[in-house]
């Protein structure tokens, strides 16, 4: 489907339901995937951040073979940060492409469900690779898009999948995952969600990458290479957000990249951070509200939650995933924590598939329990 007809097709889908597919496409399946079937380009109405009718991409992987009599289980990938430009949207994702080293790392842990005969539909989020700016780390908006994924393989083969589903997702996902394991079953009770899992998620006291940038005139430039996209994702959400009026003249120059590069080219490019970053007057107040209402503290998960996060990790502290996970433990809910000895931010996906066969074996027995210390 072409940005034309996308564009034209978001101004009829009022009167659709959220998770209504409105193209699909078959591709060949990538050689990273050793045991996908079948791999569909797909769009779908699914809902903004005020749940305004949106069309969403993604993909869809499925399993070699027929389907099981009740159905393949369905695992809803949640990407993490690439970007806010249209060419981010990993479902457009090519060899040489600028998040594909990323994407091959993903590949080789979501295959690990697809062997054990999961269905898995991996959304775009909202703005990439569909019209509008992508509204980064907005809560609303990717509990939205994550279940009408979902909700899209009901509409499209409802046979062909159980309505049992788990959420996985990594770094912006992983913040995703934990807002679907709170907000997931509610928005869409007709399915049965039953376990989240946080790959190294972002979005603890998310405010704090502003208070940091503000409080230092010289941050580190792998930090200002994922700013701007922290600012263009709280302008899409909240329109009375004016970036543009808040940043210095260097910044501007970076923010106006970002808006069609993705953050791979950013950090690759970038070789001294805007000094300073804000202008001296700017008014942070309002960005400083609007990243605190999305951070993951204020969300109390619903399902069982895994979480794995590496001890080296310099793109999302562990001790933010570690004081959320404390938190969720005095919630008494189930919960465990799985931490990779000097493992990076990539590592918790390479890893995960391990951690995964166990969490799921307790899932099924009914025996996971908080798993605090």
């Amino acid at each position: 489907m072409s940005n034309a007809d996308i564009s034209q097709t978001q101004n009829n889908i009022a009167a659709l339901l959220p998770g209504s597919v409105l193209s699909l496409q078959r591709e060949s399946v990538p050689t990273s995937y050793q045991h996908a079937g079948q791999r569909y380009l797909v769009t779908y109405r699914s809902r903004g951040v005020n749940g305004e009718p949106i069309v969403t991409s993604g993909y869809i992987l499925l399993p070699k073979g027929q389907a099981p009599k009740q159905g393949w289980p369905v695992l809803a990938w949640a990407h993490g940060t690439t970007g806010v430009a249209d060419t981010c949207a990993p479902s457009g994702d090519y060899v040489g492409g600028p998040a594909h080293s990323l994407q091959e790392v993903i590949d080789g842990a979501l295959d690990s469900w697809l062997a054990r005969g999961y269905a898995v539909v991996a959304t775009d989020y909202q703005g990439l690779g569909t019209p509008g700016m992508h509204p980064y780390m907005n809560a609303a908006s990717q509990v939205h898009n994550v279940v009408d994924s979902v909700r899209a393989l009901h509409f499209w083969k409802p046979k062909q999948f159980s309505k049992d589903w788990i959420v996985m997702g990594h770094s912006q996902g992983g913040g995703a995952a934990i807002a679907v394991a709170a907000q997931g079953q509610k928005d869409a009770p007709e399915l049965n969600l039953k376990a989240a899992i946080a790959l190294a998620p972002g979005g603890y006291q998310y405010e704090g990458i502003a208070e940091y940038v503000q409080a230092n005139p010289n941050p580190d430039t792998s930090v200002a290479a994922f700013f701007p996209i922290v600012l263009l994702g709280a302008a899409a959400a909240d329109p009375s957000i004016d970036v543009d009026k808040l940043v210095s003249p260097d910044m501007q120059s970076l923010l106006n990249q970002a808006r069609k590069r993705c953050l791979s080219e950013l950090q690759a490019e970038l070789k001294q951070a805007p000094q300073p970053v804000f202008k001296k007057d700017a008014d942070l107040k309002p960005l400083l509200a609007y990243l605190k209402r999305q951070s993951i503290e204020y969300m109390t998960p619903t399902v069982p939650l895994m979480f794995v996060q590496g001890s080296a990790d310099h793109l999302v502290d562990y001790r933010g995933t570690q004081s959320y996970y404390q938190q969720v433990c005095k919630q008494k809910l189930p919960a465990v924590y799985h931490a990779i000895p000097n493992g990076d931010h990539r590592d918790a996906l390479r890893h995960s598939p391990k951690y995964t066969a166990e969490f799921l074996k307790s899932l099924k027995h009914g025996s996971i329990e908080n798993a605090c210390k």
